[in-house]
Parts: structure tokens; sequence; C-alpha cells
């Protein structure tokens, strides 16, 4: 899952030749970053860091913490201007980070360095708290979210949690609940009241419970909407690969390109969609049952153990 490719003099990051960044601050050819009269780049380094004696605007003075340098970045944001948000980009550097995260950067990019894969931090980033969840925070808009690991040890329960998440990318980014012979984490990616407009790409999902999990608050008139599920995997889960609540109401929400399930544990549903509201097409699933079960505007080439589903 590496992607980086390296650093230019000229500022530009480089990125494999299969990301599609368009439509977002990375464009074909890389990343270049932003004048600094609009944003800055923040750097994180847990082994050569200081949150107290450096200003966090280069490797040389990076923070140690990336709460640190998320909390630094959201304090420029001025809601009365439009745009609201000075596009900030926090670089993190490769280790295991002992923090659980209680607010994400808001209107801007947050990228991990290295491989996701890597779950032992040498050559990845890695949020693993010593317990609780890694990520539990109130709302995520306008953001991306790229190349990260969110692990867990001790606690059962969800491993990124957040009420609102508007606007976003999240992608290339690693799910990783508490080994075992059987999942305890609960839930891998959940959404307890609002998601529009957001894509999840290339995410790996494992020792979960359940993978995705949206449980819309429908009271409110909140629910799932023009949101992308594009290639994730799901793999030694439980309860359900993909869940959607009967309140998510989801409009233009589609699971694309994924695979569902495995052999080392039974799934009791692929996909568990109270609505059948959700467009599913050229994905796998290992599960015992799909809820809905069948439907052809449902599913569109689409298998189930190997069984076209019709």
């Amino acid at each position: 899952m590496a992607w980086l490719k390296g650093i230019r003099k000229d500022g530009i990051i480089l990125i494999d030749d299969d990301i599609d960044f368009r439509g977002s601050i990375i464009g074909a050819g890389g990343m270049k970053a932003i004048p600094p009269k609009r944003a800055y780049n923040y750097y994180v380094d847990k082994l050569n860091g200081s949150d107290t004696t450096h200003s966090g605007k280069s490797w040389d003075g990076a923070y140690a913490t990336i709460a640190k340098a998320i909390t630094v970045a959201n304090a420029t944001i001025n809601w009365s201007s439009s745009p609201w948000a000075d596009n900030h980009v926090i670089h993190i550097a490769p280790g295991v980070y002992a923090e659980n995260i209680t607010s994400f950067p808001l209107g801007a990019t947050i990228l991990g360095y290295g491989d996701s894969w890597d779950l032992d931090g040498e050559n990845g980033v890695v949020i693993k708290p010593a317990t609780g969840t890694a990520v539990d925070c109130t709302s995520i808009i306008n953001s991306v979210i790229w190349n990260l690991a969110f692990m867990q040890v001790a606690t059962a329960g969800a491993l990124f949690q957040v009420d609102n998440f508007n606007r976003n990318t999240l992608g290339h980014c690693v799910f990783a609940g508490i080994p075992g012979t059987s999942p305890t984490t609960t839930r891998g990616f959940e959404v307890v009241k609002d998601m529009t407009g957001s894509r999840l790409l290339d995410c790996f999902f494992m020792q979960c419970k359940t993978g995705v999990y949206i449980n819309t608050d429908n009271a409110n008139s909140k629910q799932i909407s023009g949101t992308i599920f594009d290639r994730i995997t799901i793999a030694c889960a439980e309860t359900a690969g993909f869940h959607f609540d009967i309140n998510s109401n989801p409009a233009g929400v589609y699971v694309l390109n994924s695979n569902v399930g495995d052999n080392s544990a039974t799934l009791a549903l692929g996909m568990d969609d109270d609505t059948d509201q959700v467009t599913v097409a050229n994905t796998n699933f290992w599960a015992t049952a799909n809820d809905p079960a069948s439907g052809g505007t449902y599913y569109n080439n689409c298998y189930l153990n190997g069984a076209l589903i019709t």
C-alpha cells in the first residue's frame, strides 16, 4: 500500500500513477505545496519532534504528536470567511502514535508517509492508543485523510467513530481490530449522524465484527447521500461487512469493486442494508447471506460465495 514515490526539490510530492486525486488538492503529477500566504505545511515526527519547543513547520521543527498539529491547524479557521478553511497539510512521519484522536483537521489534508500496511510502524503511520478508540470525534468536513493505519489494543469498540463525516476523502487506510481468533472490535469505521458527499477508497478492514457501520440520525433529518465506497476489503469479520441502518435513507450511495468476507471467519451478512437502497457493483461476498438477498437493480455483477447474485 506504499504510495509515495518521493519529494522533489520544487515541493512536488510524487504519487503512484494509479491513484486518482482529481477534484482534490492533489492533482496529476503530484501535490504542490500550497503557498504560505494561504496555508502551512505542518510536520509530525514522534521520534524527533517536540510539542513545546518546535513550530511544526518543517521536519527539523516537527511536532511530536498528531493532536498538536491538528489543534494548531484548526486554530486558524475563520468561520465568517469563504472559504473558511486555510487548506493546511499535515505530514506525518512513520511510527506508532499512541494517541486518542478526538478532533481531525477541518478543511485540510492529513498525509501518512510510508506504507500503511506496516502495522509495526517502522515504515508506516499507525494510530494505536494504549486504551480506548483511535478516533472519536464530532465532525470531519472538507478534508482528505490518506495513508494511515488505525489499530486497537485492549478496549473493544469502534476503531474510527465520527458523528458527522461530510465532503471528505478517506483513502489507502488500514483499520485493524484487536488480534485474536474472534474479533472483539465492534466496528471499523462508524458514522452515527450524517455522511454526505464523501469517498472511502482502497481501504482494508480486519478483525472487526462489522467493517463499515452507518447509523445516521434520521430524527434530525440526517442521512447518507452522494457517497462512494470503492475498493474496500473486509476480512475476519463476523456480524456484517457493510451495515446501513434503516434511518440512513441512502441516496446516490455506491459500494463498488470490493471484497467482503473470507474463509477465516463465518460472516453472518456480507451486505446488511436495512434500507434496500444502496447500489452494489462488481463486488464479491463470502458470507452466510446478504440483506437484501437478491435484486437485479440492487446488485450488478456481484457474487455470493462464488454464485452470481440475481
